[in-house]
């Protein structure tokens, strides 16, 4: 199993007219050595049209861009600009270097590309080796930031390699490959989902039970994102949810709104509460595809009856 952190993509931008006997190009490729080096995946592209097809496609923790131009022509482009707007729109937290030479660096000039570099080094003057560890660390601390709590703490468990004594039996896959479709199972999946696979006991993640360690800190920032005072972790998908919800709201004979094309878990939470539903026609479109309950006169009118009638 590999170390789940050193899956870093970095995307290595290098467009075709830089003269690849140049010092420019040769520090690039010192540089994507140095990173191949620290098992970090390159991705490279010898256009901006390639580049931003890349960013479109997936996911990166990082891009480098290498600039051969002019100070004029860097004070008036635009297409880097473009490139790195793109990337901002797509992730907009991934950290952008820059290489170029030193008397280049009037790139300064530049506050629309500028404003979207993190760093920018001299190939005259920084090594290969600390531009590697300057943007292998700005990939760290992206994905530190980047994954919710819970799934961090999953990843970072997952890179401590343990043996797990407990649940589930599975023992991390290893069950699975004992049994020719056991093993199909396995590698169909791969080995990271069921060496993640646990139950809530694992002293190192919390316990959802009890709502603490990273269980904790994950509906805590699920209730900051959604604007609630308080938010709770559900294991049983999104039906089970529907019917904690409404066991949690409602009580036998209280009177429930319900769109009538709702899901069936709604209409279980109704039995499994005694609630009695106002049912709400939904309409359709030209091509008869449910959309929105609409509000006519009538049907407010016929709503209230009904209300009337179950009270």
């Amino acid at each position: 199993m590999s170390n789940n952190f050193s899956k870093m993509r970095t995307l290595v931008v290098e467009p075709q007219n830089i003269d690849p006997s140049s010092y420019a190009a040769r520090t690039t490729r010192a540089l994507v050595e140095e990173l191949t080096n620290r098992t970090i995946e390159i991705i490279s592209a010898t256009s901006y049209e390639d580049a931003k097809a890349v960013i479109l496609a997936s996911q990166i923790d990082s891009l480098v861009l290498t600039l051969d131009k002019s100070e004029e022509q860097i004070i008036d482009s635009q297409e880097e600009v473009d490139l790195l707007n793109m990337l901002k729109d797509r992730q907009s937290e991934v950290p952008v270097f820059l290489l170029a030479e030193r008397a280049r660096t009037s790139i300064l000039a530049n506050r629309k590309l500028m404003e979207r570099v993190d760093e920018c080094y001299s190939v005259l003057e920084d090594t290969a080796d600390f531009v590697a560890g300057r943007i292998v660390a700005a990939m760290k601390r992206y994905r530190e930031q980047v994954l919710p709590p819970l799934m961090k703490a999953m990843m970072q468990y997952n890179d401590i390699h343990e043996y797990s004594w407990s649940a589930p039996g599975h023992q991390g896959g290893i069950g699975f490959t004992k049994t020719p479709a056991g093993n199909q199972f396995y590698q169909f999946y791969g080995e990271n989902l069921f060496r993640t696979d646990m139950g809530i006991e694992r002293a190192a993640l919390g316990s959802l039970l009890d709502h603490t360690g990273a269980f904790k800190d994950s509906e805590v920032e699920a209730a900051k994102i959604f604007g609630a005072h308080e938010s709770y972790s559900g294991i049983v998908g999104t039906s089970g949810s529907n019917r904690t919800i409404m066991q949690a709201c409602l009580k036998d004979d209280d009177i429930a709104i319900i769109d009538r094309n709702c899901h069936k878990s709604i209409e279980q939470g109704l039995i499994l509460t005694g609630a009695r539903p106002v049912y709400m026609a939904p309409t359709r479109n030209c091509y008869g595809i449910i959309g929105p309950i609409s509000n006519p006169p009538w049907q407010l009118q016929t709503s209230r009856k009904k209300l009337q009638r179950a009270n």
